[in-house]
């Protein structure tokens, strides 16, 4: 007798789904037909939403376990706010850390320290 067996993992999406999804979210927050008044409320509002949406994607993709991780995070995402420090850096570096292992946030905070650094940021 021929048994069945699947490939698919049914307890987990896969990771790259998950980051789609996400960063289809992050993305068009602003409607470009908005009157300009609107338009200015609605970067600053979707600024703060953007900082708070790449906050809560690196702390559940990554998962820092102690107060300096939390607040390391806290300081890229400020750092990507004020434009010192490249989005797609800090994207790239956390899909990057996310395959390395079950844990990714020591991955991910030395090549983010060492990407920055090679490109002149101190973080």
């Amino acid at each position: 007798m021929r048994q069945f067996v699947s490939n698919r993992h049914t307890s987990a999406p896969p990771k790259g789904i998950f980051v789609a999804l996400l960063m289809s979210v992050l993305l068009g927050v602003v409607p470009q037909n908005a009157p300009a008044g609107d338009r200015l409320d609605s970067r600053n509002v979707s600024q703060d939403a953007e900082k708070e949406e790449l906050l809560a994607l690196l702390e559940v993709g990554l998962k820092p376990a102690s107060p300096r991780e939390f607040a390391f995070l806290e300081k890229v995402v400020q750092m990507v706010a004020e434009r010192r420090l490249s989005r797609e850096m800090v994207e790239g570096t956390f899909v990057w850390a996310r395959r390395q292992s079950g844990w990714s946030f020591p991955y991910f905070e030395q090549a983010l320290r060492m990407r920055a650094r090679r490109a002149g940021i101190k973080i």
